[in-house]
Parts: C-alpha cells; sequence; structure tokens
C-alpha cells in the first residue's frame, strides 16, 4: 500500500534487490543487455510518458549481505528515477502485498517450473510483467547510473531516447504495457546481449509490429551474423570485412588467409594489448 504523509511525500514501496541463482544457492551477475528505447509522436503524450517513468519513489529491498549471510531489508530512494518498470507496472498495481512480493522465489526441483513464473514473489513477478528481474530505475545511490535519456523535436512530434540495461533478456513484457499505456506513440527498441547478440523491434498500440534479431554483430562494419570462426583456428572473424577484434592474433599471424589483415583491421585496443 502507499504511504503519504503529507502532499508532497515520495510513496513508500517494497522490492528486490539481488537475484537468488537457482543452481548454487548464491548470487551470480547476470548478463547484461544493452537496450535503446526510442519513442516518438505526440509532444502532449511524450511529456505525459517522461513524467510518469520519473515519478519518485521509495523502495524497500530484500537484499543479500555477503558477510552475514544473510538476507536484510534496506529502503532506497528513487528521487528521480528517469525510467521505472514499476512506475509501469507494480505489484501494487497487480494487487498484491508488499509481504508476498518481498518473498525469495521458492527452491523447485523440477527446472521446467522455474520458467512458468507464476509466483508472487518479487523474482516471478518482474520476469512474467516486465521481461527481466530488475528494475533500472535510478537511486540516489547510484554515482554513476547506466539508465539515462536525450530529447529533442523532429517536425511537430517529440522524440525521447532512452539507454538502459536489463539482466538477461530485453524488457518485453514491460514495453508492451507502456506502449498500450500510450497508443498515439511509437515506440523503438535495440537492444544488444554483452555476449553479442541483439534485435531491434517496434511496438504500437502495445503490439509488436516489427522485429529483426541476430546472433552476432561486427564491430567495425555493423554488419549481422558475419562473424565466423576461421578454419586455422583464428578465433570469429567478420566474413565482411575482415575485422580481427576477437581473433587471436597469434594465429591470425600464421595464417595464410587473414594475416594481410593485422596492419589495417586490428582495432587500436588489441594494438596496445600485444
Amino acid at each position: 500500500m502507499w504511504h503519504v504523509s503529507h502532499a508532497n511525500s515520495i510513496p513508500f514501496v517494497s522490492g528486490p534487490m539481488y537475484n537468488w541463482n537457482i543452481s548454487t544457492k548464491g548470487y551470480k551477475m547476470p548478463n547484461w543487455v544493452y537496450n535503446g528505447l526510442t519513442v516518438e509522436g505526440n509532444p502532449d503524450s511524450v511529456t505525459k510518458m517522461k513524467e510518469q517513468l520519473n515519478k519518485p519513489f521509495k523502495q524497500m529491498h530484500d537484499s543479500w549481505n555477503m558477510e552475514t549471510h544473510q538476507h536484510e531489508k534496506k529502503v532506497t530512494l528513487y528521487p528521480e528515477p528517469i525510467f521505472a518498470f514499476h512506475n509501469i507496472y507494480s505489484y501494487l498495481d497487480a494487487g498484491i502485498s508488499e509481504e508476498d512480493y518481498l518473498n525469495q522465489p521458492a527452491q523447485k526441483s523440477d527446472m521446467t517450473d522455474w520458467f512458468k513464473f507464476e509466483g508472487n514473489d518479487w523474482y516471478n513477478f518482474n520476469v512474467r510483467e516486465w521481461g527481466t528481474k530488475w528494475d533500472v530505475a535510478v537511486s540516489s545511490d547510484d554515482k554513476y547510473p547506466d539508465t539515462n535519456f536525450e530529447e529533442a523535436d523532429n517536425g511537430e512530434n517529440k522524440v525521447i531516447h532512452y539507454n538502459f540495461q536489463t539482466a538477461w533478456s530485453r524488457p518485453l513484457a514491460g514495453l508492451e504495457k507502456l506502449s498500450a499505456q500510450y497508443p498515439d506513440l511509437l515506440f523503438t527498441l535495440s537492444y544488444e546481449e554483452e555476449t553479442g547478440w541483439g534485435g531491434e523491434m517496434e511496438f504500437l498500440r502495445g503490439k509488436v509490429i516489427s522485429e529483426s534479431e541476430y546472433d552476432n554483430q561486427c564491430r567495425d562494419c555493423d554488419a549481422t551474423d558475419q562473424m565466423e570462426y576461421c578454419e586455422n583456428d583464428c578465433g570469429e572473424i567478420c566474413a565482411n570485412c575482415n575485422w580481427l577484434g576477437e581473433a587471436d592474433l597469434e594465429a591470425v599471424a600464421k595464417c595464410q588467409t587473414h594475416a594481410i589483415y593485422l596492419e589495417t583491421k586490428v582495432p587500436e585496443y588489441r594494438k596496445a594489448k600485444s
């Protein structure tokens, strides 16, 4: 429930900070997905959405103390969250109690049950309703936040672009909800996971209207699905431009096919290490 003492109070809500690793009973950092979300349309609607996403709140986190190996409650302030899944659809909107939401996910013997996301604890709710297990809101503790935005005008339209990082996956469910709330705006999401796969999606009226995906992308020429393994054990090399940023340079030096590109296709940061 909301706890408000006066008109300018920040709402108080609760939620998680860390994820329980189901295989090792410990904590594990995820693979990050780097998201760029562009929203364009009616200026009044864009401004309203921006204000909604930036609405301040407080949140109770059931966090893990690495020294005591126990869960501890911690309240975090979000005075200017910039972009918050909590402000799109929270457990409060779903009628879930704070007590239920703060629970850790139950341990399950059947791994397939983990992917049903049926519970009302923070993990199952967040993944089910947002598409990712953690929020991306900027807290008062964030000295170097990963979430930011820029805005500009495009003719009669207003454009706002957000950058944020999500754990393991793109926030599909959360963006479908946000798009449904603003049916006159076009949402375009470009995303890439840290191991190289990614894609682009467009949302309109709560639905995905176009989507493209790739397994890898060259950092030099931006060609998708062109990173291939050399048969001479040189590692991954772009078949389109012969970029060597991911290659084994010692092996490349002995390769009759790719050695000729050592002077022109090795990025500066790799040259500095060699």
